[in-house]
């Protein structure tokens, strides 16, 4: 009896807020997902190599991993992670990163921390979309996840339209460490790694810290 009023509360709920997927729209089976099979089919994997010679910047970083290319349906979803409310979906993406990054394949990993938004930023978008993604990745890795080792001081402006130069400028004296992390290895996670401006900032200040060692992981990162 119980198994069916459960299955029955699922059927309801699914026809008032039916779990659609969040690139093609088309209902989603399993509950805990927003993308469905097909779309993530189409995501490029990047394939479990340290990019840190592809990065333009890349002073205080070990070494950086990128989930996906940068292309198609990732740019979307990560476009509607950011400026359209679904911060649902930076946790699943946390989770699937997982897959294309096992904790097993890298070094060891003592903690997982976000790129910081600026307060103003995050309370005009409510959130930090990468501390989503953190928080999904921490899950799957069993890895614990700490959001307050670095905090954003300074607001600045988008990196889209700048070159190298002017994103490494733009995050000058950008962060500063919250608490010392003496010895740990410590993992920094952003939705996209381009020149690696951001996270090269956030990894200095991790290493004034005390870390012994910083990685970057990423969503996604541009094709080469």
């Amino acid at each position: 009896m119980a198994n069916i009023l459960s299955s029955f509360y699922h059927d309801i709920v699914n026809i008032i807020f039916p779990n659609n997927c969040a690139i093609c729209n088309q209902l989603v089976a399993e509950n805990q997902n927003c993308i469905c099979t097909r779309c993530f089919s189409n995501f490029k994997p990047t394939g479990l190599e340290n990019w840190i010679d592809n990065l333009r910047i890349a002073a205080g970083i070990d070494a950086v991993y990128s989930a996906w290319f940068a292309t198609g349906s990732v740019k979307d979803i990560i476009y509607s992670i950011k400026y359209h409310n679904q911060p649902r979906l930076g946790e699943e993406l946390g989770r699937r990163i997982a897959a294309e990054i096992p904790i097993d394949e890298l070094d060891e990993i003592d903690t997982i921390t976000a790129v910081p938004l600026n307060s103003t930023r995050k309370r005009e978008r409510g959130y930090n979309q990468s501390e989503w993604i953190c928080r999904g990745l921490s899950k799957a890795w069993g890895i614990p996840y700490q959001n307050n080792l670095i905090k954003r001081i300074k607001y600045t402006h988008t990196q889209t339209d700048l070159n190298a130069k002017e994103r490494k400028e733009n995050m000058t004296n950008a962060f500063s460490f919250r608490r010392e992390v003496d010895s740990l290895s410590v993992v920094i996670v952003d939705d996209v790694i381009t020149t690696g401006a951001t996270l090269s900032a956030c990894a200095v200040e991790i290493r004034r810290s005390g870390a012994k060692k910083v990685t970057g992981v990423s969503c996604c990162t541009p094709l080469l």
